[in-house]
């Protein structure tokens, strides 16, 4: 194998090995998701691996363009057409990338604070009314404290 395609097989498959740590851990933290969120996280895993697949692709052809201009007398324009074109690509697939985290970071955070309210309301039932005076406080009693 060219080293080009030692590398792009070996992240391929650390690629793979995330996604599927990352499916496992959604399905174990799916309490207090809703069928649509958990479908929407879902749809962004699956798009963030299409996004990898795609972007490992461009990898192998930027590697073959880098070939072809290897091969040239005079490479230098070829070269940094290549480079300009790769960091457009890698900016591209960052921020992609970064956008759907943040679109599953929204609903995770969705999902807590959902889940601190029905926390709150539980810990509310569970201490009962609050307790009022029975009598009017005395002249003496400080204004600072007040039992409502």
């Amino acid at each position: 194998m060219v080293p080009y395609q030692i590398i792009a097989f070996r992240t391929l498959n650390g690629l793979v090995l995330l996604m599927g740590l990352t499916l496992a851990a959604i399905t174990f933290a799916t309490e207090g998701f809703t069928a649509q969120e958990r479908d929407r996280v879902k749809a962004l895993n699956e798009s963030l691996g299409f996004f990898d697949r795609d972007y490992q692709n461009q990898l192998g052809e930027f590697s073959a363009r880098e070939q072809v201009c290897l091969s040239k007398f005079i490479s230098a324009a070829c070269l940094n057409e290549l480079r300009r074109d790769a960091a457009q690509a890698r900016r591209q697939y960052g921020l992609a990338k970064e956008l759907l985290r943040r679109d599953i970071r929204q609903i995770d955070a969705d999902v807590r604070y959902r889940q601190r309210l029905d926390a709150d309301a539980a810990r509310k039932d569970r201490q009962g009314t609050t307790v009022t005076p029975v009598a009017e406080p005395s002249p003496f009693a400080s204004d600072k404290v007040r039992l409502d």
